[in-house]
């Protein structure tokens, strides 16, 4: 019997399938059933899939567009294998991808998922997604967004028939960041520091189409994850997803957000030494982290930046070329001429 099998679900991805297909197939490690599910695609997938004619392929058509997150778990349900190599169908794996995430897993039997580093593509542009690699910090950028590949990850069957997870179906977006929280608190989480997926981000991606429903999917997240800190009614409550975001959303928010920051990263510290759910120098070392995103962010409120950069002694957890950097921006901050319609400023009467 086969130790893996490769998941992959499709809905109209023609343009894409070509290179997808190749790069699995191409596998160096190569002893593998790769489960395709159509989900009623309406352009030429189905024919596109079939000229392959590899016995490894087995694909399943189904007549009616049930959604990528059900059609996820129909295709978990269906499999056997120990191991589940997730893939989309617009993405490209590199050829050694399976055959060195299949030694990690049975080098470390303890690791239930393993994800790699990726370089998302849009053109001839691309970005490198390193996230952290051990359980502890991966379980902690998880409080705040995800922090493996989707497409880039192997799954230990025998773990998610154990505690028996799945996809929510309930989430529209950002379901694989929520079963990932999920499976944090079961079993351990690793990633590979190798770049061995290039993540497609196109018109069509879900991804590059989906803010609204990011949001409504995170807040959601946030939930469950706050109230396992009994956190979920705090009045900061707002300023998680408002931080999570930050480096997303670039803007000077202004002084009261710095403190609110600090206020709620307190809570957090405190919430967790009441309910230990995450490792404390994990916790702290991203908090001190993000908080510095976070000042970087909003220099423009440049006395409280400085001084809460200070007192936290933040230049002990960052690269010194940060420090440099972030004291040019305090200092273009002195300098920049104040525009007279920021709030704040006295304006013509």
């Amino acid at each position: 019997m086969n130790k893996l099998t490769v998941l992959m679900t499709v809905f109209n991805g023609e343009p894409f399938l070509q290179d997808t297909i190749d790069s699995i197939l191409n596998q160096t490690y190569s002893d593998f059933d790769f489960l395709i599910i159509d989900n009623a695609s309406t352009d030429n997938s189905r024919a596109m899939i079939r000229t392959f004619n590899d016995p490894r392929i087995l694909l399943v058509e189904l007549q009616e567009n049930i959604g990528q997150v059900a059609a996820l778990n129909k295709g978990l349900a269906m499999i056997d294998t120990p191991f589940i190599a997730r893939m989309d169908a617009d993405d490209i794996s590199y050829p050694d991808r399976f055959e060195k995430q299949i030694a990690f897993m049975e080098e470390h039997p303890e690791i239930g998922i393993c994800g790699t580093y990726a370089k998302a593509f849009y053109g001839r542009k691309k970005t490198l997604w390193a996230h952290p690699l051990h359980h502890d910090d991966i379980k902690v950028k998880l409080l705040f967004e995800c922090s493996l590949v989707h497409p880039s990850v192997m799954i230990r069957k025998a773990f998610l028939d154990q505690y028996r997870l799945k996809y929510c179906e309930e989430i529209r977006h950002s379901y694989d960041w929520e079963l990932w929280q999920r499976a944090s608190m079961c079993f351990q989480l690793a990633n590979i520091p190798e770049v061995l997926l290039e993540y497609r981000i196109h018109n069509l991606s879900e991804s590059s189409r989906t803010s609204t429903r990011q949001i409504e999917a995170a807040n959601k997240i946030d939930d469950y994850s706050l109230k396992l800190l009994e956190l979920d009614n705090h009045p900061l409550r707002s300023i998680h997803r408002d931080v999570a975001f930050e480096t997303l959303n670039v803007k000077n928010r202004g002084t009261p957000f710095l403190y609110d920051t600090l206020l709620w990263f307190e809570q957090l510290k405190q919430a967790n030494r009441l309910h230990p759910i995450y490792s404390d120098s994990s916790l702290n070392g991203f908090l001190q982290k993000r908080l510095f995103v976070v000042l970087t962010n909003n220099t423009r409120s440049r006395k409280p930046a400085w001084n809460i950069f200070r007192k936290e002694k933040l230049h002990r957890c960052i690269p010194l070329s940060w420090t440099v950097k972030f004291i040019l921006k305090i200092w273009l901050a002195v300098i920049r001429p104040r525009n007279p319609f920021e709030k704040g400023f006295p304006g013509p009467s």
